[in-house]
């Protein structure tokens, strides 16, 4: 069963999943090329997963929000969210702690899968925008339901693209974990947005996006959203995508902005794509808590290629040596990105 483990001296957080060795794929070196028959996201192999809880269909030119039953899935979906088969907590863990510095509490948690489009072959950067924009809906209902359950303390969403960046079924999909106490990195933008507003009255992150717009790291910018490289990226051509108001909820976020957020997310993609042919990445949601905490952050997205190695001095010092500027970085992604935003939007 899961348990949560923290390091001896620091707060970095390990959860022990040996569930999770059970997936088919795990450990084999030498894994067959997935196809559309076999790969169990794809449409008519909805018998092949959990039962989906939520699941977005097209019907009569409206979109309508349906679930699976138990023997009788939707198969005309255009979204599916569902439990993960091989989940890295478990809702049943048994509850034991123990101390420093072999601390550990029960790993549990809820893990969902959300598939994205039903064709197998689309990458995230090709996926049109109104599929995007029913990708965030079901995104913004799933975290709702999964804050509303006791013990959730974070929901954690994020894409692995690519296998070097930790997929193991190509199919574009996101996933959703659970976790019962804010995680350390939330944690740290949690403390400098409280600190710098003790300090000077405003959010760290406005400061930031007030100067990165129409600086020489901005890659693209609509009309609620700004997508820039950062001043000090760990991985090359990493960016990031802010709203350019001060929000600390994504659930909070409205269908204008879901759309404008959708319009950023493809067109920067969709530039990712283009610009380095279709690279693995990393894709990860910073949001706030939606319990009743102190503990708020912008929320943001944050997007890191997988195309520099971390070596020894990234894994035993936490410093990184970065092969792009980020500057440079910003001009390649703006370049594709303002083309496919200008082809989205119908501009020649």
């Amino acid at each position: 069963m899961s348990e949560i483990r923290r390091d001896y001296f620091t707060d970095r957080l390990v959860i022990i999943s040996p569930e999770r060795s059970k997936r088919p794929s795990d450990f084999k070196r030498n894994k067959q090329k997935e196809t559309v028959n076999s790969c169990i996201f794809c449409p008519g192999n909805e018998s092949k997963t959990p039962p989906a809880d939520l699941v977005l269909s097209q019907r009569g030119g409206s979109l309508v929000k349906l679930s699976d039953g138990e023997s009788d899935p939707v198969t005309d979906w255009c979204v599916r969210v569902f439990p993960n088969q091989y989940p890295a907590l478990s809702i049943n863990p048994p509850s034991s702690y123990s101390e420093p510095p072999h601390y550990s509490e029960p790993g549990y948690g809820y893990h969902y899968i959300a598939v994205a489009t039903p064709n197998h072959n689309e990458s995230f950067g090709l996926i049109d925008m109104e599929q995007w924009v029913n990708v965030l809906a079901a995104l913004q209902d799933k975290i709702r339901q999964l804050f509303s359950l006791k013990g959730v303390a974070y929901v954690a969403t994020f894409v692995n693209h690519g296998s070097e960046a930790g997929a193991t079924i190509a199919h574009p999909h996101l996933q959703l974990i659970t976790l019962p106490s804010l995680p350390p990195i939330i944690e740290d933008e949690a403390k400098s947005y409280e600190k710098n507003m003790d300090d000077r009255g405003i959010c760290p992150m406005c400061s930031v996006i007030n100067l990165e717009q129409g600086g020489p790291r901005q890659i693209l910018a609509t009309d609620h959203f700004i997508a820039f490289c950062p001043w000090a990226p760990t991985h090359a051509y990493e960016f990031w995508i802010y709203p350019k108001k001060h929000q600390t909820s994504l659930l909070k976020v409205t269908q204008m902005e879901i759309r404008d957020f959708a319009l950023i997310l493809r067109s920067t993609l969709g530039g990712l794509f283009k610009a380095l042919g279709d690279p693995p990445f990393n894709l990860a949601f910073h949001i706030s808590s939606e319990k009743k905490t102190s503990r708020q952050i912008h929320w943001h997205v944050e997007v890191y290629p997988r195309v520099n190695t971390w070596a020894g001095l990234e894994r035993g010092s936490g410093v990184f040596i970065n092969p792009v500027t980020p500057e440079q970085a910003a001009q390649d992604l703006g370049t594709h990105s303002r083309k496919e935003l200008a082809s989205l939007i119908g501009i020649v």
